[in-house]
């Protein structure tokens, strides 16, 4: 005889279970997303990395700034005599802007002013790295940039790399920008997972999406996407299907041989020639076709 709603015995056997059931779902949750933030983010904090940059003749300032949500956040303003623009260097997954001292002199070279920042939960910043977070934190950067530190909006390239790339993509779909520059990045995190872990199904709920590839499509800022054919993090192919992706304009340039942390060493004078001819198109498409200033969220 089937039971009635009401009954005692029913809600006896049902609630135990159903709570059972429902906690394990959360507790799965919550696994999953240390896990992921266990995979995805992993800062090295100050003291550890170069903090004194000068030593290395790099005239970098301290800069303190806060986020939307109150998190206080340190970068590098790195300024040149004699700038044609300026870069807001978006930086991987990995370590902080400590270990970036050659990236960011190799970059100065363009002769740009160069503004490197760390996420939050990374270097000196403060807080606990989440997608939502690193989303808020390259806002403030760039809203710094153009408030406190007075860089025009049209003179601005936004440069990301690795899992960066997808933070910059972010930004520049409410932010005025002269160019974006995408290395070594991906199309979605999933697709980056399964290179890495292909037998874990980390990628098939996974709370931190970065999902670049339906973002680039509605990018008309000028575009560079780059790559090493070597990727040993981040498959060639995923590099190149998120440049398919995008909407024009568009560039893409392969490095030959260069994996994932080395293409500025194995692009050479033609990598910062490249780089150099994207700044001075940027720069001369922006000032002749400024576009309007995009309805921004204030950081605090």
């Amino acid at each position: 005889m089937a039971k009635r709603l009401g009954s005692g015995r029913f809600w006896s056997i049902t609630l135990p279970t159903l709570a059972a059931a429902v906690g394990g779902v959360r507790a799965l949750g919550i696994f999953r997303d240390r896990f992921q933030r266990s995979k995805i983010f992993l800062p090295e904090r100050y003291p550890d990395g170069v903090w004194d940059p000068t030593s290395f003749g790099l005239p970098a300032e301290d800069v303190w700034l806060h986020a939307a949500d109150g998190v206080e956040l340190h970068g590098w303003w790195i300024p040149h005599p004699k700038a044609r623009g300026v870069i807001l260097y978006c930086h991987g997954n990995t370590g902080s802007i400590a270990q970036r001292i050659g990236v960011l002199s190799h970059l100065r070279r363009l002769k740009v002013h160069v503004f490197a920042f760390d996420y939050r939960g990374y270097g000196r910043s403060a807080g606990e790295p989440s997608e939502e977070g690193l989303y808020l934190d390259v806002r403030a950067a760039y809203d710094h940039l153009v408030g406190p530190l007075a860089q025009p909006a049209t003179t601005v390239i936004l440069f990301g790399h690795s899992l960066g790339g997808a933070v910059a993509v972010d930004c520049a779909l409410d932010r005025q920008l002269a160019g974006l520059v995408v290395q070594a990045s991906f199309t979605h995190i999933r697709d980056a997972a399964k290179a890495f872990y292909p037998h874990f199904p980390i990628h098939l709920a996974a709370r931190h999406q970065f999902v670049s590839v339906e973002k680039v499509p509605k990018l008309t800022v000028p575009k560079l996407f780059i790559h090493g054919r070597s990727d040993e993090t981040v498959p060639f192919e995923l590099g190149q299907r998120l440049f398919e992706a995008a909407a024009e304009p568009k560039e893409f340039l392969p490095i030959p041989r260069a994996g994932h942390n080395d293409l500025h060493r194995h692009g050479g004078r033609a990598y910062l020639r490249r780089l150099s001819r994207f700044r001075n198109r940027c720069l001369k498409l922006a000032r002749a076709h400024p576009a309007p200033e995009p309805v921004v969220t204030k950081t605090a």
